[in-house]
């Protein structure tokens, strides 16, 4: 069979047609016989010591089933981190900002749960506060974790080659600050849990989550369970982004309260929950240093970054390394390079993985200011990052080797979609028009827990399974595992039968972020079918008594090649499996060749097996009465190295876009003393379908020489990061003003205009 007859090709998702008919299950959609609902008390104050939890009276409400507060737990700390392990399941003697968990009630139905709540009597003794990241790291200020000295998480210090030396060579120097807010993930779906414990103290959860082996884990530690006795099974996810990647407190409400009544529980957060409780993207400030050449060649950086991670540690210190690593030194060559970044905690909501984790934030700052040294130096700013970009087979000052990379590519292609050279600085000038450029990279860094193994087993029919351990969170990762296994065994995907995401039945999958499902989770189910297609063709060939390389696959069949008539079925096959004892199951593992560059005080190594790369050009209208920006035209590159399935690509940049454009121009939590006051889809300003512009996307492949195919990583995540500096960058071509924080909002943008004027 042709090498790329099914991957490579569009092929739609194989659950399309569930959630189209509405049949597709989701975690809240559950129903079990004797199911109770639960409900969480939420500390009303951003920092206080609890005295007392008094639930005598609600207790006493007629259907309520069971009460919990910390005292009942294990009062096991978890965290993405061992390090910094620092959330409870229920606070005990200390809450940290307003929403943070104190008890939680199981009832027979939610009203009476409710009311339960409202019956529980909580003596706090406030504690001072602090909402400012600067603020908290001052000596004296209130300590929010008492092991935190100036409420400091991780504060890496990161050093490559001589600073010094490079800015005394250089031509041409910048000091800019730039701010980011914070986002919301916004996903459709609220979390929602059901767990049930039955009679032998196995715990079962339907939960929407992008890696059910480690939130099983968690779970196992903190409920102080034999890890083997949770099973988290698939339910469908609506929206993922980062922000299903942990364990919450209602995953442990849930399963607690389920195993003191013996009845399962559900318990589903309401929107303003979804809001503050969650995760969230963090917010930095970010200050850059940069020496050039005349010609735009950059000799050195120095960067400050401070990262509010809000109440718990979470991802935060990732998200201090990733910013640097990923957003700046992966795409650009900085020979000379100094940064100290900052991961503090506040009395705010807790922050964490969302689309790019931290390279946003950083690609607006370091992208904005080379437009922004381009201008100064009169140099084009295409030029500019092309001279500047990184290339195949290039060293990075961490160590690691940039195995493919389309940069450039990406860079030309995004900028040519939009007419650059004919258009960058000839737009009729007065009516507000501007184009303007971002690009960006992504990695991962998953350490010990970034392999996965797959199982492909032939049935007593000839039919096939795949079991796979990972998540499809809606982007079509299991569409793009099946196209993977039809390929191998030359079936279509949709012979192929996937059972993903069943703690019990499947394989161990690290989950599904960043690029782990296309080229970690890929590749192992690639081998996993090759090794399926090498044990038939040897059955076939004794049974034929032909050679093995005379056969292929094809049609549920292994056929000698030009010899008609020659062939056994996929059924016979399994037949005679049984009568050579030899089992028809496919066996595939994979593991990438990575350094743990996240573990405390290691800097270099292999940060990923492949990195992606994106270029967004776009063109704005500025309204410059109202401040208004409408993005006209856009065009997004996507270096995925092989488009497994364009359909799917194509509409992660589409997806991806969306989110960049909320982070660029609407999306901001807005806080008084701790307290988010547009916590729901009315006050909170986001992307809806009629803001979004046209999308060009552009599929650039560059054959990777570890992933399945030559595929990377097609979650879209360069193209969020790209959109906010090609925005602001877009801004500054069209009225004339460089805006230096995010979102890019009206206000800025009149208050910009009135002191340009």
């Amino acid at each position: 069979m042709d090498a790329h007859q099914i991957v490579g090709k569009p092929t739609p998702k194989l659950d399309a047609w569930e959630k189209v008919t509405g049949v597709a299950q989701y975690a809240g959609d559950i129903s079990l016989p004797g199911m109770l609902f639960g409900k969480i008390l939420r500390s009303p104050h951003p920092h206080a010591r609890i005295q007392n939890i008094d639930v005598s009276r609600a207790q006493r409400l007629p259907g309520v089933k069971a009460i919990i507060t910390g005292k009942d737990t294990p009062q096991v700390k978890y965290g993405v981190y061992r390090y910094c392990s620092d959330q409870l399941g229920l606070c005990i003697d200390r809450v940290r900002y307003i929403g943070d968990e104190v008890a939680a009630v199981a009832a027979i139905d939610e009203e009476i749960a409710e009311e339960a709540l409202e019956l529980i009597r909580v003596e706090y003794e406030p504690l001072p506060a602090v909402f400012d990241p600067q603020e908290a790291m001052k000596e004296g200020a209130p300590r929010i974790h008492d092991y935190a000295e100036r409420n400091l998480v991780a504060s890496p210090v990161v050093n490559f080659g001589d600073v010094e030396k490079g800015f005394a060579s250089a031509d041409h120097i910048r000091h800019d600050r730039f701010e980011t807010a914070g986002q919301a993930h916004c996903a459709l779906q609220p979390f929602s849990v059901v767990a049930r414990f039955d009679a032998s103290g196995k715990l079962e959860i339907w939960s929407p989550n992008q890696s059910p082996f480690v939130k099983r884990r968690v779970l196992s530690n903190t409920l102080k369970i034999p890890v083997s006795h949770v099973r988290l099974l698939k339910s469908h996810v609506g929206g993922a982004f980062g922000g299903r990647s942990e364990m919450m407190s209602l995953d442990f409400c849930a399963a607690l309260l389920s195993k003191k009544t013996g009845k399962p529980v559900e318990i589903d957060y309401s929107r303003e929950e979804e809001f503050t409780t969650t995760r969230q993207r963090h917010p930095m400030m970010i200050d850059i240093k940069t020496g050039v050449k005349k010609d735009g060649a950059i000799l050195a950086k120095e960067i400050t970054l401070i990262a509010d991670t809000g109440a718990y540690a979470s991802t935060g210190p990732m998200v201090v390394l990733n910013s640097p690593f990923i957003g700046l030194l992966a795409a650009c060559r900085v020979p000379n390079f100094k940064y100290q970044g900052f991961c503090v905690y506040t009395n705010k909501p807790v922050c964490g993985a969302m689309r790019g984790h931290g390279v946003p934030q950083m690609r607006f700052a370091v992208g904005s200011q080379m437009d922004m040294i381009a201008g100064d130096l009169g140099i084009d700013p295409v030029e500019m990052r092309l001279k500047n970009a990184v290339e195949p087979g290039e060293i990075l000052p961490y160590k690691s080797r940039l195995t493919s990379c389309g940069l450039k590519e990406c860079i030309e292609q995004a900028s040519e979609a939009l007419g650059w050279s004919q258009r960058k600085g000839k737009l009729p000038k007065g009516r507000g028009l501007g184009i303007g450029l971002g690009s960006c990279i992504t990695g991962f860094n998953l350490g010990p827990r970034t392999t996965s193994t797959a199982l492909i087993r032939m049935e007593e029919d000839g039919e096939v399974t795949l079991l796979t351990g990972s998540v499809d969170n809606g982007q079509g990762n299991e569409t793009m595992l099946a196209q993977i296994a039809a390929q191998e065994l030359g079936l279509e995907p949709s012979e192929i039968r996937v059972i993903s995401a069943d703690t019990e039945l499947t394989p161990q999958d690290q989950g599904a972020f960043s690029m782990a499902t296309t080229f970690v989770t890929g590749s192992a189910v690639k081998r996993a079918a090759t090794d399926l297609r090498e044990q038939l063709i040897k059955i076939a060939s004794e049974a034929l008594e032909a050679d093995s390389a005379d056969m292929e696959i094809r049609e549920k069949g292994i056929f000698i090649k030009g010899t008609p008539g020659r062939e056994i079925s996929f059924a016979d096959a399994y037949q005679l499996s049984l009568k050579r004892d030899i089992p028809l199951i496919g066996k595939g593992s994979f593991t990438p060749k990575i350094d743990n560059l996240y573990s405390k005080g290691k800097h270099e190594g292999q940060l990923g097996a492949a990195f992606t790369f994106g270029a967004v050009s776009v063109e704005v209208e500025v309204d410059q009465k109202t401040g208004k920006v409408k993005v006209i035209d856009l065009a997004a590159a996507y270096d995925v190295g092989y488009a497994i399935n364009p359909m799917a690509v194509e509409g992660g940049i589409e997806g991806s876009v969306s989110m960049g454009l909320g982070l660029a121009l609407q999306e901001e939590p807005v806080y008084e003393r701790g307290q988010m006051l547009n916590a729901d889809f009315t006050n909170y300003a986001f992307p809806l379908a009629i803001d979004m512009p046209p999308i060009k996307p552009i599929i650039v492949e560059t054959l990777d020489e570890g992933g399945p195919y030559g595929a990377k990583e097609a979650s879209g995540q360069p193209i969020v990061s790209a959109v906010p500096e090609a925005i602001a960058n877009a801004i500054y071509d069209a009225v004339g003003i460089r805006i230096t924080s995010l979102p890019i909002t009206p206000e800025k943008i009149l208050k910009a205009l009135e002191e340009k004027e």
